[in-house]
């Protein structure tokens, strides 16, 4: 007796190809490290915020009770914001005629889905490089006196944990990363003051992870992303060229998976998974179309990056 025919997502997900997709990391891309993607139900729903200040308050015998009478009430305030996951996707298509004449080694199914999720990347990075360039979006940004690109005069160390310092002040918490784009970070592995701290007199460059060491974070980010802003015109004829995805700054922040009402995170983002599709990042084959001769291939998300709480960064300002 035949099987039932295939219907919706089955008909249309090509899961090979998905897996390709949800894998590939272009290279120099730090979005997907540096945000936690908490797994949603709703494509929109509502979040609770506590006032985590409540808890650190200190009044003068708060706690002290006299025989006979009731413990002292205190109270907590918590508000909501809202979360709506938008469907990021591009689309391609190709002729036949490009599949029966192109070598094999093009792959033309596979090739087109990297290509879409490539894209798909590059806009992901650039949304999170804008919410952390924000200014309203960090606690506050400053300044430093003598430029890291001066690699024999500044004092990096000195104007970072003067500023991790800071962070503590205000929020009461301690930064567990730090971004540091490709064009602020070829100077810091150059510095002298970081160099003597960490070799003496024996030479070397600077590393991310005695970085981080020394600054006290997890981890330190270094995007190299770049971005072709450039028309189809100049792209095509090579007039174009490329532009750092992050400017020249500096970042502290404190990032978590915001997976309970008691975490707290500077940014996070949060993804649906359509019912219909099954996966979060899926690649959709549509049938072959007969009058147009051509295939059809699409990939796309549902997602939305929000900023939590903006006491827990710091941006500092061109650095370089």
């Amino acid at each position: 007796m035949p099987g039932a025919p295939s219907t919706g997502r089955d008909l249309h997900i090509d899961t090979p190809l998905s897996n390709i997709v949800v894998g590939r990391r272009p290279e120099g891309f730090i979005a997907d490290q540096l945000l936690p993607i908490t797994p949603v139900a709703k494509q929109s729903d509502v979040y609770y915020k506590f006032n985590h200040g409540e808890g650190r308050r200190f009044v003068q015998d708060l706690t002290v009770r006299a025989p006979g009478t009731e413990a002292k009430k205190v109270h907590m305030t918590v508000s909501s914001d809202t979360y709506y996951c938008k469907n990021y996707a591009l689309a391609t298509d190709w002729p036949v005629e490009d599949v029966v004449n192109a070598d094999e080694v093009l792959a033309w199914a596979e090739s087109n889905a990297i290509m879409l999720t490539d894209r798909l990347m590059v806009d992901y990075e650039r949304r999170v490089a804008d919410l952390a360039v924000n200014t309203s979006n960090v606690y506050t940004v400053t300044a430093i006196n003598t430029a890291w690109s001066n690699t024999t005069g500044s004092r990096p160390l000195d104007d970072l944990l003067a500023e991790k310092e800071e962070f503590r002040q205000w929020s009461g918490q301690m930064p567990n990363l730090a971004i540091v784009p490709e064009q602020v970070m070829t100077y810091l592995r150059r510095s002298d003051q970081l160099r003597d701290i960490l070799f003496g007199d024996k030479g070397g460059l600077v590393t991310e992870s005695a970085l981080a060491s020394l600054l006290g974070v997890q981890k330190v980010l270094v995007p190299m992303s770049q971005v072709n802003t450039f028309g189809e015109t100049e792209t095509i004829n090579g007039s174009w060229s490329l532009a750092d995805i992050w400017g020249p700054h500096f970042w502290f922040a404190k990032v978590n998976l915001l997976s309970g009402r008691y975490t707290d995170t500077w940014m996070n983002a949060f993804r649906w998974t359509s019912p219909l599709l099954g996966v979060p990042m899926a690649v959709q084959r549509h049938p072959y179309d007969t009058r147009r001769k051509a295939y059809d291939i699409e990939v796309g998300y549902y997602q939305t990056e929000k900023i939590v709480s903006t006491d827990l960064a710091v941006r500092v300002q061109s650095v370089i």
